[in-house]
């Protein structure tokens, strides 16, 4: 009696793997993704408490910041995201931005009276715009209308 497999069960626990990994792998490049969101969330969170900090030293209200322009200070380590940057600002609210550095998304910050009040993820539109709402959706961001909104608790 020969020991070993047969070539049709070396078949039968190839295909059961590979169904395995089929299965394994969207749900791994999900958990990855969340994890680099999470760094942009952080960087984000930092951003806002820079310009928040401004608001006060600046006597409760915000300077006056180019859009566009990237926050000075080293208070980010950013890898998958670009610097911070203002997307718009106003007397009484600050918009920080940060984009994801693959173009899928962009997380922004509203500032308003010093607090931080809204936290959005922008889908970038293009061929890619369902998977890209989906990103949103993925790292935490909840459909409310047009926009992802991350609740503040």
């Amino acid at each position: 009696m020969k020991k070993g497999f047969t070539l049709i069960e070396l078949l039968i626990v190839m295909v059961l793997v590979g169904v395995l990994v089929t299965i394994a792998l969207p749900k791994y490049y999900a958990s990855m993704e969340r994890g680099r969101a999470m760094e942009g969330v952080t960087n984000l969170r930092a951003a806002s408490d820079f310009v928040n900090a401004r608001y006060i030293i600046n006597g409760n209200s915000y300077p006056s910041y180019t859009v566009g322009a990237h926050l000075a200070g080293d208070f980010t380590k950013s890898t998958y995201f670009s610097d911070p940057t203002v997307a718009s600002s106003s007397g009484t609210t600050v918009v920080v931005s940060l984009a994801r550095d693959s173009g899928e998304y962009t997380l922004r910050a509203t500032n308003t009276d010093g607090e931080l009040t809204k936290m959005t993820c922008v889908p970038t539109s293009g061929s890619d715009l369902t998977e890209n709402q989906k990103l949103c959706e993925n790292i935490g961001f909840e459909s409310s209308g047009s926009e992802y909104v991350m609740a503040l608790d």
